[in-house]
């Protein structure tokens, strides 16, 4: 077989590959970095805004501690010095604080007889006798009545009163009224303080009303024998002392 010299074989030519241009932007670059940069920036700007308010927030707190604690203290300091001054005023005046040991009586009377013979009647709204041993009794809006043999009975009454069972007095005060006795007197005062034993009214304040002379005004006064004598001693420099016998 003959070759075609017009389709002679030519070599085939290798795959050629096209060069690809890689280009590097300088300007660009560095935009993306200021932009990171910024973001950095503003990042670290705003923990640090954060950083601030917690610590100002937690300055605030402490200062606020610093305030309260102290006023605390003093308050507390306040109160305490308060409650002991208003427990020794209420000890001192006397307050009467209910226990169980304390027996309350309602409408009372006591009777006794004093050592000359006259006899007594002690009564009230209410008595009090402040623990089962307790000496004193304390009775409100006492009366007390005394009665010597064929004569008239001197009569007292007050607000409040103290029987001492012991010592044999009553003591009653506040708006006292003393009247009848065998000389028919009728006194006001704030104070009486009866001796059981002895029978005999005396008070350290002022009295005024009137007896068998009339119109009568002192500052202390004595009444004794179950009202057959009444002394009323005057104030001033020339005391003036008025007795009364019957």
């Amino acid at each position: 077989m003959a070759l075609n010299p017009m389709t002679s074989a030519s070599p085939v030519a290798p795959d050629t590959l096209d060069p690809v241009m890689v280009t590097y932007d300088p300007v660009g670059a560095l935009k993306e970095r200021s932009v990171s940069a910024n973001e950095d920036a503003q990042g670290q700007k705003q923990r640090l805004l954060k950083q601030a308010q917690a610590w100002r927030s937690r300055s605030r707190r402490i200062k606020l501690l610093r305030l309260v604690f102290p006023g605390l203290i003093v308050a507390t300091l306040i109160a305490i010095v308060g409650w002991v001054i208003v427990q020794s005023i209420l000890n001192s005046l006397n307050v009467y604080q209910a226990s169980q040991a304390d027996i309350r009586m309602t409408n009372p009377r006591f009777f006794g007889q004093t050592t000359g013979g006259d006899r007594y009647i002690i009564s009230g709204l209410e008595a009090i006798r402040r623990g089962n041993s307790a000496p004193v009794i304390s009775v409100n809006a006492p009366s007390m009545e005394l009665k010597s043999d064929n004569s008239k009975p001197t009569l007292l009454k007050g607000l409040k009163g103290v029987y001492n069972e012991p010592d044999k007095t009553f003591t009653v005060e506040g708006d006292v009224v003393l009247n009848g006795g065998p000389n028919d007197f009728s006194f006001r005062t704030q104070e009486a303080i009866v001796d059981l034993n002895t029978s005999t009214v005396r008070g350290n304040k002022p009295i005024e009303g009137f007896g068998p002379t009339g119109h009568i005004k002192g500052e202390s006064y004595i009444i004794s024998d179950n009202g057959r004598h009444i002394a009323i001693k005057g104030k001033g420099s020339t005391q003036v002392r008025v007795t009364i016998n019957n």
